[in-house]
């Protein structure tokens, strides 16, 4: 799978330089990008708006007492 492979890479690559810590993930977000040539954007979009749509969700039902 090419995000799993990208995600491989950034981790060697990370590791490589000595990042860590706060400065980890930026870093593994860019560098994916980068590998997946902006495809890894599209699919953190997609399931950023399908977590704010299930979040939703659950606020009507926790309003409404459910």
């Amino acid at each position: 799978d090419e995000m799993e492979a990208a995600i491989e890479r950034a981790l060697r690559s990370a590791a490589s330089a000595g990042i860590g810590g706060k400065a980890l993930t930026p870093y593994l977000l860019a560098r994916v990008g980068e590998f997946t040539a902006g495809r890894s954007l599209t699919v953190n979009i997609a399931l950023l708006e399908q977590n704010a749509r299930i979040a939703a969700r659950i606020a009507v039902a926790l309003s409404e007492g459910e």
